[in-house]
């Protein structure tokens, strides 16, 4: 009878153990999913990434008129790797430079919607006077005329697209100059990111983001929740480069991307202090109104980060 029982007894402890044991290995391997979950990184296709460590703003933009033909040759004088510019298409499908929609800000007053007016009509405009005597009669360049000033030079075209549905043209236009290898496009617009990578895989494009962090708490404090948020973006837009306002930056964010197989670019800066701060964190892309200030600085600050150049 006592054997019985014994027996019983152990049974019942081996039952027991047994369903402990599963019930321990189930939650072992739930909880390994969920970390698995956690640190899997987005898978990108293979893209190009033309690193372009100074990059003008609009051309040197500081010191001359912003998205003009001077602008990009003093850009290319001081140093720059990269010149941006921002592309409009006007009423007549002509595919011209201007950061603006409207022309009232550089063109003295005269106010034009450059998605509504002919190209012959904007290119009376003088877009230089405003920043100087000396910028008198500085047109409104096609983007076709950058992309040939740039295209025998170290300077690669950065061209951002501001309005949806001229993806296609712009493309066609870097084809023409034979160009796609050494340009890179970027965009606020996701939609405009996803065209591009459908309409021509071969070329380097970047997704830019900003946000205003000032009642957020600041940078360091958004660090996390910008990671999350950014690598979610990278997965659907399958864009494994992001151009980003550097205010939103921190250490803790660029290390975060970086690990997660992301290029970090940035835009504007002029400060050299701040410059130092980017390019420590190992920021490989540095947008400026002073490329020649960045340029200066290169010469004699070695990061902390060593940053691989294409």
């Amino acid at each position: 009878m006592i054997l019985r029982m014994n027996f019983g007894k152990c049974l019942f402890i081996l039952f027991v153990t047994i369903i402990y044991f599963v019930l321990l290995g189930l939650a072992e391997l739930f909880s390994l999913a969920e970390e698995n979950e956690a640190v899997t990184l987005p898978q990108f296709s293979a893209m190009p990434v033309l690193s372009r460590l100074n990059v003008a703003h609009r051309g040197a933009s500081f010191l001359a008129p912003e998205n003009t033909l001077m602008a990009y040759r003093i850009a290319i004088s001081a140093g720059a790797d990269g010149a941006e510019c921002d592309v409009y298409k006007t009423a007549d499908n002509i595919l011209v430079l201007s950061h603006d929609k409207s022309t009232n800000r550089t063109a003295n007053g005269k106010k034009h919607d450059i998605t509504k007016t002919t190209f012959d009509e904007l290119r009376k405009l003088d877009v230089g006077i405003w920043k100087g005597k000396q910028f008198k009669n500085e047109k409104i360049p096609t983007l076709d005329e950058y992309l040939e000033l740039l295209k025998e030079t170290k300077c690669s075209p950065v061209v951002e697209i501001k309005m949806n549905q001229i993806e296609k043209e712009v493309i066609e236009t870097i084809r023409k100059q034979d160009m796609i290898s050494v340009t890179i496009i970027i965009a606020f617009s996701e939609q405009v990111v996803k065209n591009v990578r459908r309409l021509e895989p071969n070329i380097c494009v970047a997704w830019l983001y900003s946000e205003n962090l000032k009642n957020k708490g600041g940078a360091e404090n958004n660090a996390d929740r910008l990671a999350e948020f950014l690598l979610k973006k990278s997965a659907e837009l399958n864009a494994n480069i992001l151009d980003l306002n550097h205010e939103i930056l921190s250490q803790k964010l660029v290390t975060k991307l970086k690990n997660s197989g992301i290029h970090v670019w940035c835009w504007t800066v002029n400060d050299v202090e701040r410059m130092k701060i980017l390019l420590d964190w190992g920021v490989e892309s540095i947008t400026t109104d002073r490329p020649e200030l960045l340029n200066e600085l290169l010469k004699k600050y070695k990061p902390i980060h060593t940053i691989d150049i294409d």
